[in-house]
């Protein structure tokens, strides 16, 4: 049976895209209000507040680690303030906690924050924080990579081990980029998904990555307010329940990490989720997968043992995974059709789960969705977290 600790009551969210107008406090004060009001609750109500931490900003890390979000929106029975840091699994972690103070009985209402503006970051700032971020200290950090980098070598590999074709590999970016074309808050909206030819003849920044195969750096925030199971049932009818997880470390960095215990990694901690939540993979509705660019998410279909070994491309070709389909995956199109809002990502995804299970998922909305498997991994890939949710608990 299922674990079912935790869920998901209310969702706020700010268009992702380049808005440098838009200050972090104006982010942070429009995404809680709006999950606060999502959630039919008054602000008062909640009495923690878990914030993923801001990367790569240290003004902003530095006013949310000292408090300032109960003072600011006014919370008067916040109890406690936290914030949570790792990487692009920073959600997973920030619920984890949430899960603990609701269980435990510090908190009964958490509302769990983020904020990303890369707009006004001057370029060489990011330029070095994301080129030392996550890299071994002692044989890349003195010469500097990037993700770009590191990716194009994996990428490479699994090509090469699996028989992927460039079109199969681009084909990935077709399926994001037509999920992201009906999603309101993606930088894509409304934009004509590019032809798998369209990738392929984008200008090539790392081999074999091309320029529409790699993510942008945008401006994004979001917000969720989550509670018991039995208090969610007394706030709403429309929660999205946690039923299970599973998780698995790697390494803190990829040049030290043996690339063949990452699949299996992937597979032990999405086969536990699924046995926490006492389903199946046949029952998964929906496959939220935020893993940035296009080989995680062929690995991660394979692993799962959702295709033939090496035919994750052909799927994602043969249009399965576009909406339609009969594999939903990624609706929001991941950080190659959302733009890439640092450690934000998960907390688009999470989001997009809740939205989906409850029905609010407009254009994208999949038809009977009960039941969405997401994973968020951190850093450099160091680690994955699986998770499994349902409209209802199993």
């Amino acid at each position: 049976m299922s674990k079912g600790n935790l869920a998901i009551v209310g969702i706020g969210e700010v268009p992702t895209g380049t808005y440098p107008q838009r200050s972090r406090w104006d982010i942070i004060y429009d995404t809680c209000i709006q999950a606060v009001r999502d959630a039919g609750i008054d602000k008062n109500d909640i009495e923690a507040v878990i914030t993923v931490a801001p990367q790569a900003q240290p003004r902003l890390a530095a006013e949310v680690s000292f408090g300032k979000i109960p003072e600011e929106l006014g919370l008067e029975n916040c109890k406690d303030v936290c914030v949570c840091n790792a990487g692009g699994a920073s959600t997973s972690n920030c619920l984890r906690l949430a899960e603990h103070y609701v269980q435990s009985g510090l908190a009964k209402i958490v509302l769990i924050p983020h904020v990303t503006v890369h707009s006004t970051i001057p370029a060489e700032d990011l330029i070095g924080f994301f080129a030392t971020a996550g890299i071994d200290v002692q044989w890349e950090y003195p010469f500097g990579t990037t993700y770009n980098g590191i990716v194009a070598m994996m990428t490479n590999r699994y090509m090469h081990t699996t028989g992927t074709t460039p079109e199969e590999m681009a084909a990935i970016v077709v399926s994001h980029r037509k999920w992201a074309a009906l999603d309101p808050n993606s930088i894509f909206y409304g934009k004509e998904p590019p032809t798998i030819e369209k990738v392929l003849a984008s200008s090539e920044v790392a081999t074999p990555l091309h320029k529409r195969e790699c993510n942008v750096l945008a401006d994004g925030g979001g917000a969720m307010v989550v509670t018991s199971p039995e208090l969610a049932g007394e706030i709403t009818n429309t929660a999205a329940y946690k039923l299970g997880e599973g998780a698995k470390y790697f390494s803190g960095t990829v040049v030290l990490r043996d690339r063949d215990l990452v699949p299996v990694g992937y597979r032990e901690a999405g086969k536990k989720a699924l046995s926490e939540a006492g389903l199946t993979k046949e029952d998964i509705d929906i496959w939220n997968i935020y893993l940035a660019y296009p080989v995680g998410h062929a690995s991660m279909m394979e692993t799962m043992e959702l295709c033939e070994p090496g035919g994750a491309g052909k799927v994602f070709k043969e249009g399965r995974t576009w909406p339609g389909g009969d594999l939903p995956w990624s609706p929001i199109g991941d950080a190659i059709g959302r733009g890439h809002t640092g450690s934000g990502v998960s907390m688009a995804t999470y989001i997009e789960t809740a939205r989906q299970l409850m029905g609010k998922a407009g254009e994208r909305q999949v038809p009977g969705c009960n039941y969405v498997f997401m994973n968020t991994s951190g850093g450099s890939g160091m680690n994955c977290i699986s998770t499994v949710w349902g409209r209802e608990l199993s």
